[in-house]
């Protein structure tokens, strides 16, 4: 989104805003777009990962060019330190990793209904049952060094000892996400003190689950080295699951289907994802959060004709718990879209659109790039935070939706 439209306001996120994560008990009623939504800790369980038993070696991985593109030969990331903005807190103690549970994880569902996913990012877990690769890369900000971390197995979830092992006596922030389809849809960073913080929440066993957290000027981008992602007027489906304690109303908390540049190139260039407050075109009822979708010059809620309308149907979202979130926008490219939101924990998607395209939205003109943590035009004063998210170069059924949000919720229930 074009962070010079009216209304469109900058993020004031400070460090105290991490800090929270593990400090405040507060709600998010007093939301806005100059702090991120309060995290309770105690259902959040929002922690930077400063604590666990001993060491392990960093090893050399590829990550991004000044540009945010992956680097052909990679670089062992010794750059400069991040900056520690994240609070004291425990690190992930719970288990090794634990199976996902389930026969069918949502890449296998998606490729079983003949739309598979062209992109798969996850701090979470491999999303597909036979992935055994990496999931993400992190920077401690102790020393620089970083370190690729993957499922505890295939199809399982995240290496918690390996994590809690690299950052052991300091904080680490996420340098890449991989891609786990094979089209090498990574999203890097170079800069370190652009990268999101590694934090957590927790379930109530005690277990801590890593999720990328975002504040203002922290994204990760792959604009130019994507493959599959939709271009043009072609269909696509996109889901993410974030925390939905974690937000503000500033432009633009967004995952997905981007401009190949990072410039505002006109409506219908993008459809991402976003998760926020932002009330500056469209919007829900009450005072938010939502889950929208970014067509870029525009948020929209859904059922709005123009800029400023509101959908009345489409609650502010707070889940009981943990408060995990499931938004997912699917669009055939040229005459209709749909949006949903659900708890990531328990219960279906709830359709909050299915209808036209916006006008002069149709068709979409979407370029292909990918980002997390920023708009389209690159505009950076969103927070939020990443759990996991896919594109599927498709339209995908309702009975496909149904079947990755149950098994998301067999997950995030936990």
């Amino acid at each position: 989104m074009d962070s010079t439209e009216a209304g469109c306001r900058a993020a004031g996120v400070a460090a105290m805003a991490l800090a929270c994560a593990v400090g405040c008990g507060s709600s998010n009623a007093g939301a806005t777009a100059d702090s991120p939504g309060d995290i309770d800790a105690s259902a959040a369980g929002l922690r930077d990962a400063s604590e666990s038993d001993s060491s392990v070696s960093a090893v050399d991985a590829t990550v991004a060019d000044d540009d945010g593109a992956a680097s052909d030969d990679g670089a062992t990331g010794d750059a400069a330190e991040a900056p520690d903005t994240s609070a004291d807190g425990a690190g992930p103690d719970g288990p090794s990793g634990v199976d996902a549970g389930h026969a069918q994880l949502p890449g296998d569902i998606a490729a079983s209904a003949g739309t598979p996913l062209v992109a798969a990012h996850s701090m979470m877990r491999a999303l597909f049952a036979a992935y055994g690769g990496k999931l993400f890369q992190v920077r401690r900000a102790s020393d620089g060094k970083t370190q690729d971390i993957g499922p505890a197995s295939a199809g399982g979830a995240v290496d918690l000892t390996a994590l809690s092992s690299f950052c052991s006596g300091t904080t680490c922030s996420v340098s890449m996400l991989y891609d786990q389809t094979g089209n090498a849809n990574h999203l890097p960073q170079a800069t370190a003190a652009n990268q999101p913080s590694v934090m957590y929440w927790s379930t109530s066993d005690g277990t801590k689950w890593p999720m990328a957290v975002t504040m203002n000027r922290q994204w990760l981008r792959n604009r130019t080295q994507t493959t599959k992602i939709p271009k043009g007027a072609a269909s696509q489906t996109e889901y993410m699951v974030v925390h939905g304690n974690y937000f503000n109303g500033a432009c633009c908390y967004d995952y997905g289907n981007m401009e190949s540049t990072v410039h505002d190139d006109g409506a219908g260039t993008m459809s991402a994802l976003y998760f926020g407050s932002s009330t500056d075109w469209t919007k829900g009822a009450g005072s938010g959060p939502w889950g929208m979708s970014d067509y870029e010059n525009g948020l929209f809620a859904g059922a709005v004709a123009d800029p400023g309308g509101t959908n009345q149907n489409y609650p502010s979202i707070k889940y009981p718990g943990n408060n995990l979130v499931t938004v997912l926008s699917k669009t055939n490219g040229t005459t209709k879209w749909a949006l949903k939101a659900g708890n990531a924990g328990t219960g279906a998607l709830n359709t909050y659109w299915n209808g036209a395209l916006p006008s002069g939205y149709n068709p979409l003109r979407q370029e292909g790039g990918l980002s997390l943590g920023e708009g389209g035009d690159g505009s950076n004063g969103g927070s939020g935070a990443f759990s996991e998210g896919v594109v599927i170069a498709d339209m995908t059924s309702d009975a496909t939706d149904d079947a990755i949000q149950s098994d998301i919720t067999g997950l995030y229930g936990k």
